[in-house]
């Protein structure tokens, strides 16, 4: 499966907007404080959810402000999450994402967060369901399988990729090629993945690859 819709609302300077992804690569593109971070942080808040160790989390400073009317309360944010099912398997593995338009079918995830008043301090709450049933647990299992990796921004890009240890590329073979409970991915993905990062290194003339990074171990 792949993400291909996404909806936001009322998250940081964004009032209500969606994208639509397709499989492979996609690329945002905008000028700057036009949203791009917070389109990149809405999604790692969703992708992140189960994981036992999180860096990034909703705060009240996230919610939606009308600069027009800063006297309004704030409204709840909303994340939808929309995924093209590829394989018929995947119907009964993400289960508990299932809904069924029509004659298609497809995956969903639903994300509200909202303010709450507690003996005099808010608080933020929130509601996380799959499907399109509000109250649809999602199981941890099934937030196993959803896996992402994070790179933050780049200063100097022909610096932070160049082929040394802790590098960038470095770090997402390492996520990639390990799965959540540290076990190594097969052999033949984790020599395919090698074969992609060298030859993405060779269109670069003033970086030179020292080694073979089928045999490298990358430990962090």
């Amino acid at each position: 499966m792949y993400l291909k819709n996404f909806c936001i609302k009322n998250f940081r300077a964004i009032k209500e907007t969606s994208f639509t992804f397709d499989k492979g690569l996609n690329i945002i593109i905008g000028e700057n404080n036009s949203g791009k971070t917070a389109i990149i942080d809405a999604l790692r808040i969703c992708f992140s959810y189960g994981n036992q160790w999180r860096d990034i989390y909703i705060s009240k400073e996230d919610f939606y402000i009308d600069a027009e009317n800063a006297e309004s309360e704030n409204t709840p944010i909303e994340f939808d999450l929309i995924f093209e099912i590829e394989k018929e398997e995947e119907v009964g593995i993400f289960y508990d994402l299932l809904v069924q338009n029509d004659d298609k079918q497809e995956l969903q995830m639903h994300f509200y967060y909202y303010l709450q008043e507690i003996k005099g301090t808010e608080k933020v709450k929130y509601k996380i369901w799959g499907g399109e049933n509000e109250g649809q647990q999602i199981t941890p299992d099934v937030l196993d399988l959803i896996n992402f990796v994070y790179l933050s921004p780049l200063r100097d890009a022909v610096d932070a990729l160049r082929p040394v240890r802790w590098n960038r590329l470095g770090e997402l073979f390492a996520n990639i090629v390990v799965d959540k409970k540290g076990k190594t991915i097969d052999k033949k993905y984790r020599e395919e993945l090698a074969d992609k990062v060298t030859s993405f290194y060779k269109d670069f003339k003033d970086i030179e690859i020292k080694g073979d990074l089928k045999k490298l171990e990358f430990n962090y």
